[in-house]
């Protein structure tokens, strides 16, 4: 029996940039499934990025429910980041749910190392260069003797920005090839992918749209790569019902926000002794085949300089004698007393900090424009729930609602608000952010035609669960969007909802080694320094 259910994961897309590609006819596939099929904007979760986001749609719940934060996060009780993998989720997600239903699940970020599921994970997001990604673990050889495994996995842009553009629009090329090979081979009941290309392509070509430039149109080239290998996924199986998301939208990148230099000028943090040598940031500078070489020559040492590069994440602050500092993504917390190793906040005087805090961060602007960086500060409650809130932040900044960014760099700069930094080893910049809003559009025989405003993203795994028939359990942040079903549909298959799932279980932890090389190729798109 060929897959029921497809949904592709058309990551950072946007109806900003699909809408008049629509129109002009230059998107054919998504117009169809448009034309044909059910409309919505996507509100993503907290923050928008990409892996605690893709986790929330799998799973229906926010981070507080599944315990994924982000790619990188702060190491709970500690002054540094520790990376999250598959091992750190705790929630089930949608494959874990629909017993009895095989899946193909294609590079979901936080899914590597891959598990044993019914039908096949390719977990090539996140993969450590030579790991293997797949289970079954015989279908990476076979995979390894159709395609090259460099166009199945994430890239990033090692090299020129001509080869980039070729590399990821090659890979869904590949992969467009791949996918319902392994679905078939398989027997998938149900095939669930995520595309990176995209959001690459705006981070590093953003800024060439609109002017005579010969990168003028990149991100609508790898769009319309997207859309062709759309197509031939669909029309590999065009009974089943399609499912095109994307896990945030995207947009320009106004500027960078120093927060570690707002909280040490506002007396809220103090510098201490940098963490990173200067020899380390020089390693850094060094183009990615050179660093390469280095890891080859010289493992040890390429670990260590990676092992002070994650020390130094959250800045170079004398923790004893500073109140507040800087997460990961646009996170705030408060040096808090009993929690924290340094802790100088007590906790009764938190909730009044908290506020003054968040009045003032609220209050910065943009000294070209005199428009404010952040659209919003929420605190922990307001925007996570479930068993692993605790691990949420103490205050969370809207910087993507603005189109700013948090610096990743901590260090003191000349102003506050500052241009985005060329990324190490790479000498470009980000010239595209993320945004709130994604892209919903499902089509098929059992979806209606049809639109409305905003869908959540938690909706997603909820939906996927209705269209398989299969009960939703209890407890998820999401629901089903019945209003985007036929009719018919729901009368022979009335939603249900379950027992609540139970958590899984976590076996073992990301080695140092799988850690720092995955943190390179996060380094080398821009989402450390």
């Amino acid at each position: 029996m060929p897959p029921r259910l497809i949904v592709l994961g058309w990551d950072s897309a946007t109806f900003d940039v699909t809408d008049p590609m629509v129109a002009s006819g230059r998107l054919p596939v998504l117009a169809s499934l448009q034309e044909r099929g059910f409309k919505a904007g996507l509100r993503s979760t907290w923050p928008p990025m990409t892996d605690c986001a893709w986790t929330s749609a799998f799973t229906g719940r926010n981070p507080g429910g599944h315990g994924i934060f982000g790619s990188w996060y702060r190491a709970p009780g500690a002054y540094e980041c520790r990376y999250f993998s598959s091992r750190d989720r705790k929630a089930p997600a949608l494959w874990e749910m629909a017993n009895g239903v095989r899946f193909v699940a294609w590079n979901i970020p936080m899914a590597f190392p891959p598990a044993s599921i019914e039908g096949a994970m390719i977990s090539g997001y996140g993969a450590p260069p030579g790991a293997r990604f797949c289970e079954p673990a015989g279908l990476q050889d076979e995979l390894a003797e159709r395609w090259p495994l460099d166009d199945l996995l994430d890239r990033a842009p090692h090299g020129t920005l001509e080869r980039f553009l070729d590399e990821l629009i090659r890979g869904l090329e590949a992969q467009s090839e791949a996918l319902p090979w392994v679905a078939n081979q398989t027997g998938a009941d149900c095939l669930v992918a995520v595309w990176p290309q995209v959001d690459r392509a705006q981070h590093f070509f953003w800024r060439f749209r609109g002017i005579d430039h010969p990168f003028a149109d990149a991100v609508e080239r790898v769009y319309e790569a997207m859309d062709r290998a759309t197509g031939a996924v669909v029309g590999a199986f065009p009974d089943a019902d399609v499912l095109v998301v994307s896990d945030h939208g995207a947009g320009t990148l106004k500027g960078d926000v120093n927060v570690g230099a707002w909280l040490h000028r506002n007396g809220y943090a103090s510098y201490g002794r940098a963490k990173r040598s200067r020899l380390v940031d020089l390693a850094w500078r060094l183009p990615p085949s050179v660093r390469r070489l280095g890891r080859r020559i010289a493992p040890g040492a390429a670990r260590a300089a990676m092992a002070t590069t994650l020390t130094g994440q959250l800045g170079a602050f004398d923790w004893a004698s500073t109140d507040a500092f800087l997460g990961f993504h646009s996170d705030v917390w408060i040096n808090l007393a009993g929690r924290e190793p340094s802790g100088r906040i007590a906790p009764e005087d938190a909730p009044a900090f908290l506020e003054k805090l968040k009045s003032g961060l609220l209050a910065i602007e943009d000294p070209q424009t005199g428009e404010p960086v952040f659209a919003g500060a929420h605190l922990r409650d307001e925007i996570f729930s479930g068993a692993h809130a605790q691990m949420a932040p103490d205050l969370m900044l809207d910087t993507w609602g603005a189109g700013y960014r948090v610096a990743p760099a901590r260090a003191e700069t000349e102003g506050v608000v500052i241009p985005p930094a060329a990324l190490s080893g790479v000498d470009e910049a980000w010239s595209s952010d993320h945004r709130p809003v994604g892209i919903f559009v499902g089509a098929g025989p059992n979806l209606v035609h049809g639109s409305t405003d905003e869908l959540s993203l938690y909706d997603v795994c909820p939906t996927a669960l209705a269209l398989l028939g299969k009960a939703i359990p209890a407890g998820l942040d999401g629901r089903a969007a019945e209003e985007a079903l036929s009719p018919s549909f729901l009368a022979e298959h009335p939603v249900t909802i379950g027992e609540q799932a139970a958590e899984r279980s976590i076996e073992s932890t990301y080695s140092d080694t799988e850690a720092a090389a995955v943190a390179e190729h996060l380094k080398d798109l821009g989402y450390i320094e």
